[in-house]
């Protein structure tokens, strides 16, 4: 056994230098010193620290390993992928030359919590939560913009009301993407009423236990009905908050990293976010989602069958 009395007090701390000027001594503020000495501390290359502060805000839950065993649960399979949009971000950040920054403000989730007191927590967590990450994003002076990676019905929609309260500070939102429904099954909509189902004799018990097990047929991602997650995503898009063809992309997949890396991009171009005129914005971006889905989408699909195709 280690002797408990051998214990190191003093380490000889990072090489090299803090990258300040006399300048930044006299001028800058005590914490943007401090926060160098904390970056070289956490091992960022102490040369490298002066490149541009990007915040990736997210609401990561759980621990994964890097194979994509469980560790420890997240709530939902909505945070659980997260990680892997943030890493992808924080790689082409710093391939930019710039210093990436994650902090994240987990969420709940319905599901989990219907039918028990958790339910009051849940839902008033949106705005709860819109708070925190404003306070977390203000609490990075020196950020130059933010980039917001959030999933499912109560990270989102805070999220993006975090984004939308940063006024002229660049912001991207990047959704978490969905979780496929199993080839055999129920959604994971249509799977929380097997407990209802089973009580009144529409299934067995049998058929509840598999159709439980494999509703969420990929680790990650949010729910694929249309609910408050997926559509949040869908408005997102419509708002022009997050990138095209970002909304309701598999959890996990090459398209889910793709659309980090373009709302990184995205943010480098932009000389201002974009959403001052919000009001019009959402009520365009609504009807236009609304008619998208009601009119075309069925038309399209339509034509698709008569020529042959299988929906599956």
């Amino acid at each position: 056994m280690p002797d408990i009395y051998d214990l190191q007090t003093r380490a000889d701390g990072p090489a090299g230098k803090l990258p300040i000027t006399e300048e930044m001594l006299r001028n800058e503020p005590s914490g943007n010193l401090f926060g160098l000495t904390q970056g070289a501390g956490m091992g960022w290359d102490p040369a490298a620290l002066v490149g541009d502060d990007w915040l990736i805000l997210n609401t990561h839950g759980g621990v994964r390993a890097e194979d994509g065993r469980p560790i420890a649960l997240g709530y939902h399979t909505g945070h659980w992928e997260i990680g892997l949009q943030v890493r992808a971000a924080a790689e082409t950040l710093k391939e930019a030359g710039c210093v990436p920054f994650a902090a994240h403000c987990s969420d709940p989730c319905d599901g989990r919590t219907q039918g028990t007191p958790g339910m009051f927590d849940s839902l008033p967590f949106r705005n709860d939560a819109a708070l925190v990450m404003r306070r977390q994003i203000r609490s990075l002076p020196t950020r130059k913009g933010v980039i917001g990676v959030a999933t499912c019905d109560k990270g989102l929609p805070a999220m993006m009301m975090a984004l939308a309260g940063m006024g002229d500070l660049p912001c991207v939102l990047v959704p978490g993407g969905v979780t496929l429904p199993p080839r055999e099954g129920e959604d994971a909509g249509a799977v929380q009423t097997i407990g209802a189902r089973f009580s009144h004799g529409l299934i067995s018990l049998d058929e509840a236990s598999a159709l439980g097990c494999r509703a969420c047929g990929t680790p990650g991602g949010g729910c694929q009905f249309l609910g408050t997650a997926a559509t949040s995503q869908v408005v997102g898009e419509a708002l022009g908050l997050a990138p095209m063809h970002s909304a309701l992309a598999p959890s996990g997949s090459l398209v889910s990293a793709l659309t980090t890396v373009a709302g990184f991009g995205s943010l480098m171009i932009a000389d201002h976010q974009g959403i001052s005129s919000l009001g019009f914005v959402m009520a365009v971006g609504t009807v236009t989602c609304m008619a998208a889905a009601l009119v075309f989408l069925p038309a399209l699909l339509t034509i698709l069958v008569r020529r042959g195709w299988r929906l599956r």
